[in-house]
């Protein structure tokens, strides 16, 4: 390097120019820019490929350097620029210290320099509408003209209203606690927080906005009494922070959130979860549930409920009040092993049939007498023996006629001293009992009652 030589030792000259490529073989950011005064606009004189390669200044808050900061730079093909040269004689290595908005008055030409050589900048922008004619600062930016942004009337006409809340179940067979409800809504919040910018938001020169090329938008909005946050990718996606606060997330696509370590979220108020799909929960640790006020769940088809599918567990329930439930139809069910409760009071109601297989042993213990009632008939049916079994007395009353009837041989033995057996009709006759027989006991005295066994007659 010649020491002897510094930048601005042969002037300080100024240009201003139109940048006409931006595609840096070396990726330096550098572009390629013709200015005016050094060079023709006749491309067949001076081709845009011919034009010196220009550095861009970048700010302070940008290190240019091993990655760090915002590169390349935006600017773009038509970008009118202002700078100096490093060489002032040669004019060989211009510096870019910025760009210069304005209104352009048509389109590119690319018959001639000073253009956008693509024909694309200035033109019509079909994320924004922007064309020309208009000024170069963002619609978005300009107040009430941000209402004629491509992607504003898109959020507008993309609005989704009457959203539906879920309700609380109607039991009105069963609980007092709870009323039908009407089922509530809610809507997605208005784009800028208000249906139409008019001046509570989004004014100039408050509203600072950075637009891509694709349609990528970010907002800073500083005016007074509409402060927002706004950044929207191309697709729709977007989030929105408003002046009051609400902060208003939009995901066109599909979302995903993973977190490596812990999440903690505490809401003030209330959470309306509307999914119009499945909802699929996969926990592998413990579930925890705490209500300190109502539980309620209004289930519209089935519910399925399986315990111990990664291996055994338990069911364990404490019901401090009651427990009401109305069944309209049948309930089946099966226990693998035993049913132990202990209980106060238990009413079943059922309004259709009750139908219980028990695959072993049945027992009931009652502390308590037990009542069986029936509008139609009773059937008690054993395949083996049938044993009714009484402490102190049994009684057997039919309002009809009673039939007891054994298809063997029968035993029926009254051991109680002044047994008896009486039969009368309606009259209070008495019914004369046919076709029995007395016999001897074996090992037991006279009975004058009976006959011998081998005397037997039929009376």
């Amino acid at each position: 390097m010649n020491e002897n030589y510094f930048m601005g030792l042969d002037g300080f000259v100024w240009f201003t120019g139109v940048v006409e490529n931006r595609n840096d073989p070396a990726k330096l950011g550098r572009v390629q820019v013709r200015c005016l005064g050094y060079h023709t606009e006749d491309l067949l004189e001076i081709p845009s490929a011919d034009l010196p390669w220009a550095h861009v200044m970048m700010p302070v808050t940008d290190p240019s350097m091993q990655g760090l900061g915002n590169s390349p730079s935006f600017l773009t093909e038509g970008t009118w620029v202002v700078g100096f040269f490093r060489d002032a004689q040669e004019k060989q290595q211009p510096v870019i210290m910025g760009s210069l908005p304005g209104v352009p008055a048509s389109a590119a030409d690319t018959s001639k320099g000073f253009n956008d050589p693509n024909g694309k900048y200035p033109g019509t922008i079909s994320h924004s509408g922007h064309t020309t004619g208009e000024s170069d600062v963002s619609r978005l930016a300009r107040g009430s003209d941000a209402e004629n942004h491509s992607s504003l009337k898109g959020r507008r006409t993309a609005r989704l209203t009457s959203i539906p809340t879920a309700t609380k179940p109607h039991l009105d067979k069963v609980s007092t606690q709870t009323s039908a409800e009407t089922r509530g809504d809610f809507d997605e919040p208005h784009p800028r927080g208000v249906a139409d910018t008019g001046t509570a938001t989004g004014q100039y020169p408050f509203n600072h906005v950075h637009e891509s090329e694709s349609g990528h938008i970010q907002e800073i909005d500083d005016t007074p009494g509409g402060e927002r946050l706004h950044r929207q990718h191309k697709s729709g996606t977007y989030e929105e922070i408003i002046a009051d606060g609400t902060k208003t997330v939009k995901v066109v696509g599909s979302n995903y959130e993973l977190i490596a370590g812990t999440s903690n979220v505490q809401i003030k108020g209330d959470v309306n979860l509307t999914i119009d799909g499945t909802k699929r929960e996969f926990i592998r640790g413990d579930y925890i549930l705490e209500v300190l006020g109502n539980y309620t769940r209004k289930i519209h088809k089935n519910e399925q409920v399986k315990i111990g599918a990664g291996g055994a567990g338990n069911l364990e329930e404490e019901i401090l009040g009651g427990h009401g439930f109305n069944i309209a139809n049948s309930m089946i069910g099966q226990i693998g092993s035993g049913v132990d409760t202990n209980n106060k009071n238990h009413i079943l109601s059922i309004g259709g049939n009750q139908a219980t297989t028990v695959g072993g042993a049945l027992a009931y213990t009652v502390g308590d007498r037990v009542t069986i009632r029936s509008s139609d008939n009773i059937m008690i049916h054993g395949n083996k023996r049938v044993a009714l079994v009484s402490i102190n007395n049994i009684d057997i009353v039919a309002g009809s006629i009673m039939n007891i009837q054994s298809a063997a041989v029968g035993t029926m033995t009254f051991s109680g001293d002044g047994s008896t057996i009486t039969a009368t009709n309606d009259s209070s006759i008495a019914i004369g009992l046919t076709t029995h027989f007395h016999r001897d006991t074996p090992g037991l005295g006279s009975n004058p009652t009976s006959v011998p066994e081998e005397a037997a007659v039929e009376e």
